[in-house]
C-alpha cells in the first residue's frame, strides 16, 4: 500500500510497516514509498514490541510515529559501537 494512503487511512496512530519500497534521496536518507501494514495502534508501546519482535526475526520493519508526515524520510545511521569489547 502506498505511503500516503497508509497516513491517510490511519492519521494519529501508530504504524509498523514491512516489504518497504524506499526511494534513495541521499547516501543517508531514504523516502518511504510503500509498504505492507503488520500492525496499527493506538499504544506506542504496543507498536515497539512488535517491531522488536519483528527485528529479532530478521525481518525489515520500519514503524511511523502518529506525527509521521505524509512525506516519510529516514535517516540511515549506522550503528557504531563505543567502547572496548572483552
Amino acid at each position: 500500500m502506498k505511503w500516503l494512503e497508509i497516513r491517510k487511512k490511519y492519521p494519529d496512530k501508530f504504524i509498523l510497516i514491512g516489504d518497504i519500497v524506499e526511494e534513495k534521496i541521499s547516501d543517508t536518507q531514504s523516502k518511504i514509498l510503500e509498504g505492507k501494514i503488520l500492525k496499527v495502534s493506538d499504544d506506542g508501546r504496543e507498536i515497539r514490541e512488535a517491531y522488536q519482535q519483528h527485528k529479532k526475526k530478521g525481518k525489515e520493519v520500519l514503524f511511523s510515529l502518529p506525527s509521521t508526515p505524509e512525506e516519510f524520510i529516514v535517516e540511515n545511521v549506522p550503528f557504531t559501537r563505543i567502547g572496548k569489547l572483552s
